[in-house]
C-alpha cells in the first residue's frame, strides 16, 4: 500500500494541492512525504486524514514545517494522535512560526489533556485562522481550556468543535470567551452557543438523528 501513495506523490509534486488520505501511510510514509516538502515550493495544501500517522508521523511533519514556508493548509485528522500528537503539535506552534493558517485536526482522540495544550500553544500564536477540532472528545473543562484561549487568540475567524461533549458549563465558557469580540464575531456565534446550551439542558441524544452538534459557525 505504501508504494502508490509515494508514486502517486513524486508524480503530482509540482502541484499545489496534493490528497493523500485513506492511503495507510503509517508513520513511515508520513516520514518519506515529510523528507521530500522540506524543500518543495510548490504545494501549498497536505491532506493526510485517516493514515494512522500516529506521533511518530506528526513529529516528522512538524520538524518538515521548521523548514517549509509554503505549506498553507494541512488536514491530519482521523490519524490516533492523542495527548502525544497534541504536545508535539502544541510545542511547534508556540515556539515556531509557519506559514500554516487552515489545520484539522478532527476525530484525534484529544481529551482534556490536549485542550490544555492545544490552547496555551493558540494563545500566543495567532497565525491560525482556520481550525477543526470537531469528534474529538473534550468536555466541560476542555470547553473551559477553548474559552480561555478565545478571549485571548485574535487570529481564529473559523472554529469548528462539533461532535464533541460539551454541557452547559463548558458552552458558558465558551461563550464567556467571546466577550469582547466584534459585535459582527458574537452575532456569527449566537446559533451555535444556543445549540450547545439546548442540547446540554435535554441531556444526550437518544439516536443521531436526534443530535444537533455544536458546530461552530465563522466569526
Amino acid at each position: 500500500m505504501g508504494v502508490v501513495p509515494v508514486s502517486y506523490f513524486i508524480r503530482n509534486m509540482e502541484e499545489s494541492y496534493v490528497n493523500l488520505n485513506h492511503h495507510g501511510l503509517g508513520p513511515r510514509g508520513t516520514k518519506a512525504i515529510a523528507i521530500a516538502l522540506v524543500s518543495n515550493p510548490a504545494v501549498t495544501k497536505l491532506e493526510l486524514e485517516d493514515n494512522c500517522i500516529m506521533e511518530e508521523g506528526v513529529l516528522s511533519l512538524v520538524e518538515m514545517l521548521q523548514e517549509n514556508y509554503y505549506l498553507q493548509e494541512m488536514n491530519i485528522s482521523n490519524n490516533h494522535l492523542g495527548l502525544e500528537g497534541a504536545r508535539i503539535i502544541s510545542d511547534f506552534f508556540e515556539r515556531n512560526s509557519s506559514s500554516i493558517w487552515s489545520l484539522e485536526l478532527s476525530g484525534n482522540d484529544f481529551k482534556e489533556d490536549s485542550a490544555a495544550l492545544l490552547c496555551q500553544a493558540l494563545s500566543t500564536n495567532y497565525r491560525i485562522k482556520k481550525l477543526d477540532l470537531s469528534h474529538n472528545q473534550f468536555s466541560d473543562v476542555g470547553g473551559e481550556h477553548l474559552g480561555q484561549m478565545l478571549a485571548i487568540n485574535v487570529g481564529l475567524t473559523s472554529l469548528d468543535l462539533s461532535w464533541n461533549n460539551f454541557h452547559t458549563r463548558g458552552a458558558v465558557a465558551l461563550c464567556n470567551g467571546l466577550r469582547g469580540k466584534s459585535s459582527d464575531s458574537t452575532a456569527a456565534w449566537s446559533t451555535w452557543i444556543s445549540a450547545a446550551m439546548t442540547s446540554a439542558m435535554k441531556g444526550p441524544p437518544k439516536s443521531a438523528k436526534d443530535w444537533n452538534p455544536m458546530k461552530a459557525s465563522e466569526f
